[in-house]
């Protein structure tokens, strides 16, 4: 057991059901904290509900939070293990302040990394539909951060073929290379649902950077750890 102070900087919604993430400002590196009923055989358990995380939640992007959190069990997968945190939720858990996200993307811009394949430590493949993903077992990071300019970013909506419902997505132009990630950022997603793709698209274009928080999602049905978009700050 441990002792964290984390700010937290990623926060994405999966139907009512959030997962955070946040720098390490004691120790370094991105932390992915979970429940302490977090199991490697229930997804579900590895998810928080949403009187922890979300806007004005404990887990809010920008908050500076303290708590007790323990290693991942053995069985917990790589690359999520890299990160993964069990929180003791019976030991105090306080918020030491808030940051805005100009104040959050200087702080942790020591987890910012010159391209996505740099971000996931040489485990990225892109595809020839240009998803992107790494493969499960892979020992490395599942949480990182890019910079990009507002030209190199533009959203669409697709349909998921699994569920048939709408899915945010974007084209990513980094480095040498184009990508297309889901978006499951909770702020992203709200603006979107709220205002529509265009007003969405208009935030990115009024912006003179974009700092771009990537993960990877869970091997779900055998799949691989498919890239994804966990936070956009418009800077």
């Amino acid at each position: 057991m441990a002792t964290y102070e984390i700010i937290v900087t990623d926060v994405t919604c999966y139907g009512t059901l959030y997962c955070v993430a946040g720098w390490d400002r004691i120790g370094g590196g991105m932390i992915r904290p979970e429940p302490p009923s977090a199991s490697a055989i229930n997804e579900v358990s590895r998810f928080w509900e949403g009187n922890f995380a979300g806007p004005g939640r404990f887990f809010s992007v920008g908050n500076i939070v303290r708590l007790e959190a323990s290693p991942p069990p053995a069985n917990f997968a790589f690359p999520h293990a890299t990160e993964d945190r069990l929180v003791d939720l019976s030991k105090p858990m306080d918020i030491l302040g808030q940051l805005t996200l100009v104040q959050t993307a200087q702080a942790v811009a020591g987890g910012t990394s010159p391209t996505l394949e740099a971000a996931f430590d040489g485990g990225l493949v892109r595809a020839a539909s240009t998803k992107a993903y790494v493969l499960e077992g892979h020992i490395g990071r599942s949480l990182g951060a890019i910079e990009i300019t507002a030209d190199r970013i533009q959203f669409h909506v697709a349909t998921n073929p699994n569920n048939g419902k709408q899915q945010l997505r974007a084209h990513i132009a980094a480095g040498n290379h184009y990508y297309d990630l889901s978006v499951p950022a909770d702020a992203a997603r709200g603006r979107w649902k709220t205002s529509g793709l265009a007003s969405l698209q208009d935030d990115a274009n009024a912006s003179n950077r974009i700092h771009v928080r990537v993960g990877l999602s869970r091997p779900f049905a055998g799949n691989p750890c498919y890239s994804q978009v966990n936070g956009l700050y418009f800077l």
